[in-house]
């Protein structure tokens, strides 16, 4: 096998933007990065998402064709 093929990682520290949270993982990249959202303050995991109440297809199809 071909000797120093892969390029090297190191620990890379992402600072999320909107909580301050600091997650450390490998990378090839920059030594610090900087993230929009995280998953400690991202509405779709914090339970915050708005669910919409209008119903499904089929309610509103049957809505829309119900014999009367």
């Amino acid at each position: 096998m071909k000797q120093n093929k892969h390029p090297e990682s190191a620990p890379t520290v992402y600072t999320c933007g909107n909580c301050g949270t600091q997650i450390t993982a490998e990378s090839t990249k920059a030594s610090d990065a900087a993230l929009d959202v995280c998953s400690n303050c991202h509405p779709a995991y914090t339970g915050k998402v708005l669910k919409d109440v209008s119903g499904s297809r089929v309610d509103a199809f049957n809505k829309r064709f119900k014999s009367e």
